[in-house]
Formats: C-alpha cells, structure tokens, sequence
C-alpha cells in the first residue's frame, strides 16, 4: 500500500511538471504572435551598415536601386546591334568628356552607344542620386562605369579603377571664417556634402593636424555642397568642403578659403567600372576607354570644338559651358583641373605603387574618422589593362596637353618654386610631431623618428604641389666649461633639421621644397643642468607653408 502511495505522489510530480512545461510554451507562443517585431539594422544599399551620428541618429539615406533612364546620343539607335554603355557622372570639367564623346559621335565610331545619368540635372528629381545610390548602381552591374573620385574607391570598392580622370587643382576647396590655419579648426563646426569627396577633404585636412573629426571638431553634414554652403552661410558651421562652382557662394556671409586643391593634391578623379562589365564584356569596356581618349586627344588639339560639343548637348544651366561662350566656359572650368592625358595615364598605370599609396592612405583617413572601411586588398581595385592597350594605339597618342599641365603623378612632373617668396610663405599647419629622437651625440634620427615623420609629413607633402615645410631645429643649450656659444648650440640645431630635411629628401620628396631654420633657446634656458628644461628645447618644429591661398 506504501509502494502504491508513493507511485502516485510520483507521477502526480512528473503531471505537474508537463502541466508547466506546456504552459510555459503557450505562453511564449502567443506572446510571440501579439508583440510587435524587433527593429533589427539593415545593411543598405552600399554594402555596409548606415553611419551613425554624433547624436545616436543614422542620417545616411535609404538607397534606390532605381536607376533614371540615360540620356543618349542624337544618334543613337537601339535596333542597330551596337551594345549600350550607361556612365553616371556629376557636372565637372573633366567630366564632359562623355558629353563630348557622344555629341561627337566617338561612341558610335568605337562601337558602341553611350548613355550618360546626370546627377542633380537641373530641377528633375529623377536625377537627384545620391553618393550611397551611385556606387549601388555601379556594384550591381547596372551602370558600367561612375564617374567619382579615388577616395570614394576606398571606402566603398564599388568597381575597378580602370583610367585616371585627373587631380583636381583648385576645384576642390575649405572655406572658413576668422580661421587662420588648419590648426585653428579645433572646437569648430564644419558642414560638408555627406559621403562626398568633400567629406573626405575635411577628415583629411584635420588628420595633417592631427585632430579627431569625432571629438575635437563638430560635423554638420548636409546632403550636397549647395545645402553645405547654404548651412555656413546660415551660420550653423564655421567652415564648410566643397567644390567649384557651388563653394564660392560661401563668400556671401564672409568665408574665405583656407585651403585647395591647389595645394592639397588629394583628390584624384578616376573612371571605376563596374566588376561585371569587366568579367563579361571586357571588349565594349575597351571601347569605351579608346572612345574615352580619342575624345580627349580632340580636346587637347581643339578646344573650341570640344567645347562646342559639350554645349550642343543642351542642359547648359547644368553644365556651364553655354553655346555663346562655350570655349572660354570650358576653359574655366579645366583652369583648375589637372587632367591626365593618355601618357600620364599609362605612366601611373605601369607603376601602381602611387596610386596604390594614395587608395592605403585614402583608406587611413577613413578608418581614422571612425568609418568602417572593407577588408579587400586595395591592389584588386585598380585594373592597368585597358590603359594599356589603348596606350599601344598610336591614333589615340597626341603631343598636345590640356589646359592645366600639372597632373603631379606624370613622369615629367615637377614643382615650381622659383617664384615663390619664402618670406612672404604664410603658415597653414604646424604639424603635431615636433620631437624626434636621434642617435647618442649625432644628429642622425633614431629608427622611431623616421617612422614618426613617415606618418605626420611623408603623405602630405607627397600629395601635394603648392606647399612648403619650413623646418625649424632647437638644440638645448648644457652648462659646460668652457660655456657653448650660440654658434655651437646653432650648428647643432640646424643639423637636427637637415638631417629632418634629408630623410624626406631620401623618400622622394624634392629638396627644393624645404625652409630650414634654426633658432636658440630662451635666455634663462642657456647653459642650464636642469634635465626637464633641456627637454623642452630639443624640438624640431614642422610647419606646412603655402605662398598664397
């Protein structure tokens, strides 16, 4: 009778127990019907999560794969059994080429038919495509080419570089008002088109002083350089990035510029094809890039003609190359535009140590304004075949240049400084790396040091063309018996600078460029003991300095 007892307590327990397992159960069940669904984040359109805010917010816009329909040729016909081949490109000098090439008709004598998307045309909100839609676009293959800028390559890797456009000279800009130098940016707000080469300009332009863009600066990022401008002039950011012809209407509540791309050689401009016109028809990419430089070489030889075409294409408001003035239009716009012809193309392209440098550096500069950058090799983002085929193609070959000859990567590069007045270099930076150490009783720099300076000086001088660095050394000044002289403490000062001055000389930077300098410590820092007070006067101080702005 007790063995019966004890069976039912027993299974009176295990009832028990499936009687709350199963209600447990019911119960999440029904509550996973009637709670609402989590809000999880999504990946857009770029291929990576949308950036998030100073304030928590995600301003980055949804994407569109909804592509506008191309604006085609006046001859062009879709029943001929050409192929087709669709640009996406802003209103920019350099840019016209495409404009030029199928007014021309130099699409249709290489073979194929090209459609070119205008961004922002006039006031149709077909056109209004954003950074974030235009490498979307080009990643999945429905546009074949885009033309954008280096820096962008970077950060999104939406192609392949397959042609350089040029650097830009001057089109490219930082505006500000009551800023000195770059140094001055600190504490400061600064508006920008969001994703754009604009943006990038700013990360870059702190990095040389090493300010945090999250931190030691306010971002107001608006959604083109017009609502940038347009913010500064509001008075809801100190200094606004753009670019020409839109940045000079900063100068309406007081901006002036700071900096350019005259000086700041940063922003390179490339054709990127999409990947998938690459792997499945990389004849009508070919064509395309010997369309691309016949066009140009008709550039260089005649300009008004070229410019002609670019004006019959219509849309003049949008351009600015109208048909009364189209030649003096267009070589306005290409005054402060390096373009790079077919030679400087192939040069680069031989060699892609430079351009591969500038795509590493390019990502650095993301990365350090805390944006996720991808994880591909930055060697598998530039493709030198197409160049070079069509550099073996003496029809496309000419001796003539473009309006500004300056591209800096050509072969035949180099700085004029002959007539730049050094005493007359105003300062633009004073770079944060300032003490380096060198070997016991020498002036030769310590391995540390050249890393240092491989840092904070090697990629802003290799990037640029109008700016100096005016190199000054310090020497602390010991107590000795007998006592140094100012000429011994001087020597030993300005060698600390040449020797600055020879390692940057050694990584290709033209000596020529150098203002070296060198000063003596405070009165009551001379012929001291005092360890901590010597510390303080064994410096070499790096300061960026440009002619004029």
């Amino acid at each position: 009778m007790q063995l019966d007892r004890t069976r039912i307590i027993f299974i009176g327990i295990i009832a028990a127990t499936l009687i709350l397992v199963c209600g447990v159960i019911v119960f999440n069940t029904m509550s996973s019907l009637f709670e609402p669904e989590p809000q999880v984040e999504t990946i857009d359109g770029t291929g990576q999560m949308p950036v998030t805010g100073q304030d928590g917010t995600r301003p980055t816009p949804s994407v569109s794969l909804d592509a506008p329909e191309p604006i085609w040729g006046p001859n062009f016909d879709s029943e001929d059994g050409r192929p087709t081949y669709i640009c996406g490109a802003d209103a920019f000098g350099s840019y016209f080429v495409l404009q030029q090439m199928q007014m021309s008709g130099k699409d249709i004598e290489h073979g194929f038919h090209l459609g070119i998307v205008p961004f922002f045309l006039d006031d149709d909100p077909a056109y209004d495509i954003s950074e974030e839609q235009r490498t979307a676009l080009l990643r999945n293959g429905q546009w074949d080419c885009l033309l954008t800028t280096l820096d962008s390559v970077a950060l999104q890797s939406p192609g392949v570089i397959t042609a350089i456009i040029d650097e830009t000279a001057g089109a490219d800009q930082l505006w500000g008002r009551d800023i000195e130098t770059i140094n001055d940016l600190r504490g400061k707000r600064i508006a920008f088109a969001r994703g754009s080469v604009g943006e990038y300009f700013v990360y870059y332009t702190l990095s040389i002083a090493q300010l945090s863009p999250r931190s030691q600066v306010t971002l107001v990022p608006q959604d083109s350089v017009a609502d940038a401008v347009e913010a500064f002039n509001n008075g809801l950011a100190d200094v606004v990035a753009g670019w020409e012809p839109d940045i000079y209407d900063a100068e309406e509540s007081g901006g002036v510029p700071l900096l350019s791309s005259a000086q700041l050689r940063i922003v390179v401009d490339v054709v990127v094809t999409s990947r998938q016109s690459i792997d499945n028809r990389a004849d009508v990419v070919q064509q395309f890039h010997n369309a691309w430089f016949d066009t140009l070489k008709v550039q260089f030889e005649d300009l008004p003609q070229a410019a002609n075409y670019i004006a019959s294409w219509g849309n003049n408001d949008w351009s600015f190359v109208y048909p009364e003035s189209a030649a003096d239009d267009l070589t306005e716009w290409l005054e402060s535009i390096a373009q790079a012809s077919l030679g400087d193309n192939a040069f680069v392209m031989r060699d892609l140590r430079p351009i591969i440098n500038r795509l590493e550096i390019a990502r650095r500069v993301w990365a350090a304004s805390d944006i996720s950058v991808p994880s591909d090799n930055v060697e598998d983002l530039v493709d030198p075949s197409f160049v070079l085929r069509a550099a073996d193609q003496p029809q496309l070959q000419t001796s003539r240049r473009p309006v500004n000859d300056t591209f800096s990567m050509s072969a035949t590069a180099q700085l004029d400084v002959g007539g730049i007045d050094q005493s007359a270099a105003a300062t633009l930076a004073v770079l944060p790396c300032r003490t380096f150490n060198f070997l016991p009783e020498s002036t030769e720099l310590t391995l540390e040091s050249r890393r240092v300076l491989d840092n904070c000086v090697v990629p802003t001088l290799s990037q640029s063309v109008g700016l100096l660095l005016r190199v000054q050394g310090s020497s602390a000044w010991p107590a000795n018996d007998p006592p140094y002289t100012e000429q011994d403490i001087l020597e030993v000062a300005e060698g600390r600078a040449e020797s600055v001055v020879a390692y940057l000389v050694s990584q290709g930077i033209d000596p020529a460029r150098f203002i070296v300098e060198a000063v003596l410590p405070p009165e009551d820092h001379r012929n001291t003991d005092d360890p901590f007070i010597q510390s303080q006067d064994r410096f070499v101080e790096l300061t960026l300095v440009t002619a004029g702005r």
